[in-house]
């Protein structure tokens, strides 16, 4: 797996980011509107081979990937460039594929300058020609009439028609008998050609709409900063500052969605189609929410034309549309994705970015997926639950003798060096073969903030038990007056003269307690320090005296615990840490939870509705053919496709020690979320019959889905509620102030 971009692409994206910077200014884009081009840009687009970077070598260009036209676009949207580049270069790659002097003579006119090529890549409504992007400016206009691939030579009219994003859009006739039209090519080869541009543009669009949009997010954070009222900064209200951090994730998302699609046509991954409908579709719907709220954060000023925030207002959806209704390409998702769609790609040239892993790694898959196979017999299937409920102590001890367990550890506290990536394709089995790994999660955050933190002896002694699967840990922070606002807590532990330490208190939500060997317990021991400096935490042993476990059953499906503890008397020996020293432990074990997520929640959700979908009836026909349906489940598919890229980024930012900026919390808080409301949306898709807890295998009520939704409803809670990821992401990803009240 390898997220980073190479040396080249750093440098092209540095010499770009410069050019646009000196030739895009706000100053600079207005003075190109109404029209929307700016011809000082377009020249040095084409002096730089910008406009033309796809045309291989031979012919002109310089044979850039796709990836890397893609990284220019992303930029020109960044600096609203006046410019129509994404087309420029769809449609010059385009040319450069087709034979023919009418295609070179056409092509060697733009590379000298003299001449402009767009796309037509908007379907006409009947009777009227197509609005064509850049068609105001343009000399040539590629486009399809039925099966012929058309060249039209069109007179730049110099006027965009009055639009929303201030483009040089035009109407043009694109059609075989229009005055100037050379037919390219014909039959099922020109349509496929045409198909390639087309799905090359969706591409090179979404990272130019997402480009803008994390501008203007960055644009309105700043703007929230500084902006002062009720005596504070607007940025530090949680109703300005949370917003915005949905709005960043969801850019973030649709930024890896893109790169995934190039990433999928350059291994010839047969998802590769359906994923550039997600990235086009997901791309747009991400760029109107993040502009609209970043205008919304000015507040009045944001409606005044004198600000810069509604040029990426306008210019986002503008853009995000001009191939037409971006939330019609939901039903491309729908027909790629589970109908199977032929689509012609286009070529997407080297790629440094790996979202698979690597050989190691799938062997490590196949030898637990083998012990799995062998060990998880039909008794313990048959007792398999997702949560605590599902924990075996007998196969916790095989599987952490096989070295499955912890396989990260270093060798001296039982675990076998594995890399990240080893360890994720094991958690992952469990999974898939319906095993919890809560028990296994839970320990691993806390053994680790152990070995940091603890002595040598507790280490030695508690961990090397662990690793043979003889003890698991939970986690005892939240008290009922101490939820998000750990640091409240008010459990006391007292020092006593021999050195040992006395505790009182209550626990809520201890999970596991009744299954595990010791609690990480956070108490109080200094009353009269400010409250995140008088913590400290120890390793308690649960079954020492004084210590009573309730059991709370949740909505969720799950059992999780109150804990009493009564003049608990525990050695200093297993405390974790320094006295009063305790929030730093806290911090370390928070930051090792975050990362996670429920992508795979969010995708057993989607395979149960498509389930329901296909073999329900209505009118006599599978509920998968109704428009509205397809919809809801394809937009729902993203959400999970999404969900996956977060999670493994953040795979790679713990593998690589990339500093996290915030992306831990995106991908927990973007699968919450999304897998909260998908939930809620699909279960209403499938009622009444989504509403029943029990039924026939693969159907809507076989629970399923009615399990999803209660489940769901925990997601946005554990490991850190929704409103705490988002504050996080505000600080750490936008570089707004504290947000907590």
């Amino acid at each position: 797996m390898n997220l980073r971009l190479g040396e080249d692409q750093l440098l092209l994206r540095e010499s770009f980011e410069e050019l646009f910077a000196a030739e895009s200014s706000p100053e600079r884009v207005r003075a190109a509107e109404p029209l929307g081009f700016d011809a000082g840009l377009w020249k040095q687009l084409v002096e730089t081979g910008a406009a033309f970077m796809r045309v291989p070598d031979a012919l002109g260009g310089s044979g850039a990937g796709l990836l890397d036209a893609a990284l220019v676009c992303e930029l020109a949207g960044r600096h609203l460039a006046s410019a129509p580049l994404a087309e420029s270069i769809a449609a010059t790659r385009l040319l450069a594929e087709i034979p023919g002097e009418a295609a070179r003579a056409a092509l060697a006119q733009v590379i000298a300058g003299s001449a402009i090529a767009t796309l037509a890549v908007a379907e006409p409504w009947d009777g009227e020609d197509p609005l064509v992007p850049g068609g105001a400016v343009a000399d040539l206009v590629l486009g399809n009439d039925g099966d012929a691939l058309v060249l039209i030579r069109a007179e730049r009219s110099g006027h965009a028609l009055p639009n929303l994003g201030s483009a040089p859009f035009a109407r043009i006739a694109v059609r075989r008998d229009a005055p100037g039209a050379v037919v390219l090519l014909e039959g099922s080869g020109a349509t496929r050609a045409f198909e390639s541009a087309r799905e090359e543009w969706k591409l090179l669009t979404a990272a130019h709409v997402g480009g803008l949009a994390r501008r203007a997010l960055e644009i309105a954070a700043a703007y929230a900063s500084e902006r002062v009222q009720f005596d504070r900064a607007i940025a530090t209200f949680q109703g300005i500052a949370h917003p915005l951090a949905d709005a960043v994730s969801a850019v973030d998302g649709a930024r890896l969605l893109w790169i995934e699609a190039i990433w999928a046509i350059a291994r010839g991954d047969p998802r590769a189609a359906a994923i550039v409908s997600m990235a086009y579709a997901f791309a747009a719907e991400a760029a109107a929410e993040a502009t609209s709220r970043s205008l919304h954060v000015h507040g009045g000023y944001g409606l005044s034309l004198e600000y810069d925030i509604q040029l990426y207002f306008r210019r986002g959806r503008a853009a995000a549309l001009a191939g037409g209704s971006a939330a019609a390409e939901l039903q491309e998702v729908a027909r790629r994705l589970w109908e199977g769609a032929d689509v012609a790609l286009p070529p997407a040239g080297e790629v440094s970015i790996e979202f698979a892993l690597d050989a190691d790694a799938e062997a490590v898959r196949a030898e637990v997926r083998a012990f799995l196979d062998e060990k998880l017999t039909p008794e313990l299937r048959a007792r398999a639950h997702f949560s605590w409920d599902g924990h075996d102590a007998g196969f916790q001890q095989e599987f952490a003798q096989a070295g499955f367990a912890f396989p990260h550890w270093p060798r001296e506290y039982g675990g076998r060096d594995r890399n990240p990536y080893e360890t994720y394709v094991i958690r992952k089995e469990l999974t898939r073969a319906g095993w919890t790994e809560y028990a296994i999660t839970t320990t691993g955050v806390i053994a680790e903030a152990v070995m940091r933190f603890g002595r040598d002896e507790v280490k030695r002694d508690v961990l090397t038990r662990v690793a043979r699967g003889e003890a698991i840990f939970s986690m005892g922070y939240t008290e009922p007056s101490a939820g998000s606002d750990v640091a409240a807590v008010s459990t006391r532990a007292v020092r006593q003269d021999d050195g040992d330490w006395v505790i009182d208190g209550q626990k809520m939500f201890t999970s596991g307690a009744h299954l595990a060997q010791y609690v990480f317990l956070l108490t109080r021991t200094n009353p009269n320090a400010p409250k995140h400096r008088g913590l400290t935490l120890f390793l308690l042993p649960l079954d020492t005296p004084g210590i009573e476990i309730q059991p709370v059953h949740t909505v969720c499906d799950e059992r999780t615990n109150i804990t009493y503890y009564t003049s608990v008397r525990v050695s200093d020996h297993y405390r974790i840490g320094e006295v009063d020293g305790g929030w730093a432990v806290l911090a370390y074990a928070l930051e090792l939870e975050h990362g996670g997520g429920f992508a795979d929640s969010l995708h057993d959700l989607v395979e149960a509705a498509v389930g329901w979908a296909r073999q329900t009836r209505r009118g006599g026909r599978a509920i998968l053919s109704d428009l509205r349906a397809r919809e809801r489940l394809a937009r729902a598919a993203i959400h999970a496709e999404v969900a996956q890229l977060f999670e493994w980024r953040s795979l790679w930012i713990g593998a690589e020690r990339e500093p996290d900026r915030g992306e831990g919390a995106m991908a927990k808080l973007f699968s919450a979320e999304r897998l909260a409301a998908d939930a809620r949306d699909l279960v209403d898709l499938a009622a009444p019959d989504s509403l029943l807890a029990g039924g026939a295998p693969g159907a809507a009520g076989d629970g399923h889905l009615e399990f999803a939704y209660r489940h769901a409803a925990g997601t946005r809670i554990y490991g850190g509620s929704s409103e705490i990821m988002r504050s996080v992401i505000a600080q750490q990803t936008l570089g707004m102030p504290r947000s907590r009240s």
